[in-house]
């Protein structure tokens, strides 16, 4: 399935959704994901939130140092039918694109919803982080630099460590 899609991707993605999947690739990649977790932190140690702050930033650390710990194990290659973007020089598997985003996008969602008025605001505020994190993940099979297990991947990855950091979190807050 993986060649299937990435053949695919190379023979039918108009030039205007590989446009509009750079814009998510880059709200994903490093210095899109560096910049957003910056600024979330900021806002959150000048709201006096602190532990917050911390939740967000480790978490986003931690991810990426598992998923650089996960591609050496598996050292899968990136598609090879060619891409509108440079390939980066790291293996494929998982797509830390898309566990970041879970993790990153996820983590605002959870103290967006926590904060929320309404139960249909905070699940609104999961909603956006979801589909942001879905977005992402897409963007990097349409500009063919993952395959779609690779993303698939990265967003169980990302899931499942949001879900500890989130879980230790709820520990030390004595919830």
């Amino acid at each position: 399935m993986d060649d299937d899609v990435s053949r695919w991707v190379t023979d039918t993605v108009p030039v205007g959704v590989e446009w509009g999947a750079r814009v998510f690739t880059w709200l994903g990649g490093p210095v899109g994901t560096t910049a957003v977790t910056g600024i979330a932190v900021g806002i959150l140690m000048r709201a006096a939130r602190g532990r917050d702050a911390a939740f967000v930033a480790l978490s986003v650390i931690g991810v990426t140092v598992l998923v650089a710990i996960l591609k050496a194990i598996y050292e899968r290659a990136r598609p090879e039918l060619g891409s509108p973007i440079p390939l980066p020089h790291s293996y494929s598997f998982p797509s830390g694109h898309a566990a970041t985003a879970v993790v990153l996008y996820g983590a605002l969602g959870i103290l967006l919803a926590e904060r929320s008025r309404s139960r249909a605001r905070s699940v609104a505020w999961l909603v956006a982080a979801a589909a942001t994190a879905f977005a992402i993940g897409a963007s990097r099979v349409l500009l063919n630099v993952h395959f779609v297990s690779d993303v698939v991947a990265g967003f169980a990855v990302g899931l499942a460590w949001l879900c500890c950091c989130a879980i230790v979190r709820d520990l030390l807050a004595g919830r």
